[in-house]
């Protein structure tokens, strides 16, 4: 049972749902033990809501291409996922 809630916390962690802190409660462990599980599967970890439009900024000041076009997928898949509930 345990295993299955820390799937769920991860799923709902990796889709915005919640955030680190959120996910552990949802998984019923420690904020310290979720946080080891994300970075073990190699999930980036950004606890900052303003990390993308920053990211942006640089992506414009820089002038980078592939910055924006990161910047615009992740916007994307963000946007994807609230449709999708």
């Amino acid at each position: 049972m345990q295993t299955q809630k820390l799937e769920l916390a991860i799923q709902a962690y990796m889709k915005r749902k919640t955030d680190l802190r959120g996910g552990a409660r949802m998984a019923d462990v420690s904020y310290n033990r979720f946080l080891r599980e994300v970075e073990a599967r190699h999930i980036v970890v950004l606890e900052r809501d303003d990390f993308l439009d920053e990211l942006a900024v640089l992506a414009e000041t820089f002038d980078s291409e592939s910055l924006r076009d990161a910047v615009n997928q992740v916007h994307a898949e963000e946007q994807e996922s609230v449709r999708n509930g």
